[in-house]
């Protein structure tokens, strides 16, 4: 089967034509880049390819939804991702369910070593929020490791007054003064990922990698490219794009790691 489309960019509005069919977009006074708009539309494919995959076949079980959709996943997905990270990286694409953050996932050469490390041995999660504390479910993982949020602690609302900072970066600040051995995981607070990077390397604190993928407009793609340059062992996705579920997923994966 071959499937043809021709798409046009006309002013104020994107035309779609297939056979006799044709759809209009009104883009308004948006000035669109063909070659974004062709990444994107090939992201969408990508997406529609994967839920047929992913729902085909005969009815399953609830515990297979996940298994089947991360497998439609990995084979879609560039194969120079390669080794342990792959799985990683598949496990992130299915909590964004954006296969858009595919080629904008970093992570450093020893992220992954120094994380299964921290991991095994047993270590302090520390999380910016609640929303990522609480989408860390693992068994594996919570079997060795504690995790914490301190945003909402009264140390933090004390030390954000007196020091005119966010809660977000006196939650990690305290924590990780509490809490040596550790790992730093970060889903909302570009203030957060700010202050974790300023501990580490202020205090020469390599050994804590950082997930830090704040989601956001405002400093998070500043706050991120700060720590891809950074020398700390990291994984982030570039721009805006982030959030809770993808930082707790990454942890998540983890988990098959450790069992």
């Amino acid at each position: 089967m071959r499937l043809e489309y021709e798409i046009d960019l006309e002013p104020g509005r994107v035309s779609i034509r297939s056979g006799g069919m044709a759809e209009f977009i009104n883009s308004g006074d948006r000035k669109l880049s063909p070659e974004k708009l062709r990444i994107r539309i090939l992201d969408l494919i990508h997406a529609e390819i994967a839920n047929e995959m992913a729902a085909a076949g005969e009815e399953y079980s609830s515990d297979k939804i996940e298994e089947r959709s991360l497998a439609a996943i990995d084979s879609m997905i560039d194969p120079d991702i390669s080794g342990p990270m792959r799985h990683i990286v598949v496990k992130a694409i299915h909590a964004a369910g954006d296969f858009a953050i595919a080629p904008l996932i970093r992570y450093s050469d020893g992220f992954f070593k120094s994380m299964l490390a921290k991991l095994k041995e047993g270590c302090t999660i520390i999380c910016d929020s609640e929303m990522v504390r609480a989408g860390i479910y693992s068994r594996p993982v919570l079997e060795r490791n504690r995790v914490v949020c301190y945003l909402n602690d009264v140390r933090s609302k004390e030390m954000a007054d007196v020091n005119g900072i966010t809660r977000s970066a006196a939650g990690i600040r305290i924590a990780m003064q509490d809490h040596r051995n550790s790992v730093i995981v970060i889903g909302n607070a570009p203030t957060a990922l700010l202050e974790a990077m300023r501990m580490i390397e202020e205090n020469g604190w390599y050994d804590i990698p950082i997930v830090g993928i704040p989601v956001g407009f405002i400093n998070a793609s500043k706050a991120k490219e700060g720590l891809v340059s950074s020398h700390i062992e990291y994984i982030s996705v570039e721009g805006h794009r982030g959030g809770s579920p993808i930082a707790a997923s990454i942890v998540n994966g983890f988990g098959r790691f450790l069992a």
